[in-house]
């Protein structure tokens, strides 16, 4: 993708980036307001935001929307154009909401929310928002959210004689069932643990673990009965090799995708993102997706796509509108139609049109899920000197003999450490 794109010749106009950093409010050649939005995903996910913008721009044609592609390095390459004073007006974050708050790089929404008659946050996951707000403010709305489930391969449970998972299926009866779909000779697992923050640390949180000891978050509570439990659980799934490996899956050059659609693992865990890939170029066997086993809770992680303002903007009306239209019902529809993620919304105006969706069969999986999922992994400003640490012990303990034990008290002594 290139660094900038253009919605529509006749619609957009180029302006030059570091106008975003000025203290003029940009204009286009057409006197049109300019409002730049930071874009980032897969073709077919900014083929989406296109699509979005320029409905927006055929309802509002005094503004016109610009893109800075942020490519790979997402945090980095916002970082770096907030920096140099060029952030765009409305900022893609994913999960580093509070740390870009602290940073004091994202524009306090609520007085934009109390003015706007026209917008309400009951409409919205409770527990989403709650993700975007630092210090008491909100600094960020969700676009849309994607809640872990399982996939699973339905002809590898029939060879096995073993039923199909059910929504309220406990975490036992997923260990027995991913044991059962376990071989080792043909070097098929059950399922596939990719360590990873997200999906890992729900693991943690079903056990009733929480990452903090108050809501001051100066303290880590991972040093907890239910915090070692949830680890014992994730050692267990690669000792018993039901699951490969850290070391063996990056060895192996595939990842999970690939081995589910290659028939090497019975289950993996993952959000709405493999929906369109597994439908556009479609399995050759039956599938479906199921929600998380429970445990004391079936509390999920997610990944999240939230639309933020720089606090430099000089375009913070228009750019409140823009944003808003993303958010809302007209740009929650265009999310949900694709399978790629759950609308922030809660309401069935857009949920009805995620049930429309034809495959997997089972897709209130995912919008079950969603009031379960807890976003506690990113409140911290410090979230990603956490997960960082958090990752590598996890992996230690999955590749060596480090025990549970060992990694629970590391991963105590480095968040503290992080936290003073």
């Amino acid at each position: 993708m290139k660094k900038l794109f253009a919605l529509g010749i006749s619609m957009m106009a180029l302006t030059v980036l570091s106008a975003c950093g000025n203290g003029e409010s940009s204009k286009d050649s057409d006197g049109k307001t300019v409002v730049t939005m930071s874009i980032a995903g897969s073709t077919s996910e900014n083929k989406i935001r296109k699509e979005t913008a320029e409905e927006f721009m055929k309802k509002n044609p005094d503004i016109s929307i610009e893109w800075v592609d942020l490519g790979d390095s997402r945090y980095e390459k916002t970082l770096t154009l907030i920096s140099g004073g060029n952030a765009p007006d409305i900022l893609y974050v994913n999960e580093w909401t509070t740390a870009l708050a602290e940073k004091g790089a994202l524009l306090p929404l609520d007085d934009l929310i109390e003015k706007d008659k026209d917008f309400s946050k009951e409409e919205y996951y409770e527990n989403l928002l709650a993700g975007n707000e630092y210090d008491g403010k909100l600094y960020a709305i969700p676009q849309e959210v994607s809640p872990f489930v399982i996939y699973y391969n339905k002809e590898m449970f029939d060879a096995a004689g073993v039923e199909y998972p059910k929504n309220n299926w406990t975490q036992e009866e997923f260990l027995e069932v991913a044991e059962k779909l376990t071989n080792e000779n043909e070097k098929q697992y059950g399922f596939l643990l990719e360590n990873g923050y997200n999906p890992t640390l729900g693991w943690l949180y079903r056990q009733g673990a929480q990452l903090y000891k108050t809501n001051a978050m100066k303290e880590s509570a991972m040093n907890s009965t239910e915090a070692l439990k949830g680890l014992e659980i994730l050692n267990q799934i690669t000792e018993k090799k039901i699951s490969p490996n850290p070391a063996e899956l990056t060895a192996s050059g595939q990842g999970a995708d690939a081995m589910f659609r290659n028939g090497q693992t019975a289950m993996i865990s993952a959000g709405m993102w493999f929906i369109p890939p597994f439908t556009d170029e479609a399995l050759n066997f039956d599938w479906d997706v199921v929600q998380m086993p429970k445990a004391e809770n079936q509390k999920v992680t997610a990944g999240i796509l939230n639309w933020g303002i720089s606090k430099d903007t000089k375009n913070k009306d228009a750019a409140w509108k823009v944003l808003k239209y993303f958010i809302g019902e007209e740009g929650q529809k265009k999310i949900a139609g694709t399978g790629m993620a759950l609308p922030s919304m809660k309401t069935d105006a857009v949920n009805n049109v995620v049930r429309e969706i034809e495959k997997p069969q089972n897709i209130e999986a995912f919008i079950n899920s969603a009031e379960n999922t807890n976003m506690d992994g990113y409140l911290n400003p410090r979230s990603t000197e956490i997960q960082d640490q958090f990752q590598q012990e996890v992996e230690k303990m999955l590749i060596s003999d480090q025990s549970p034990k060992d990694t629970q008290n590391k991963i105590v002594k480095a968040m503290n450490e992080i936290l003073e």
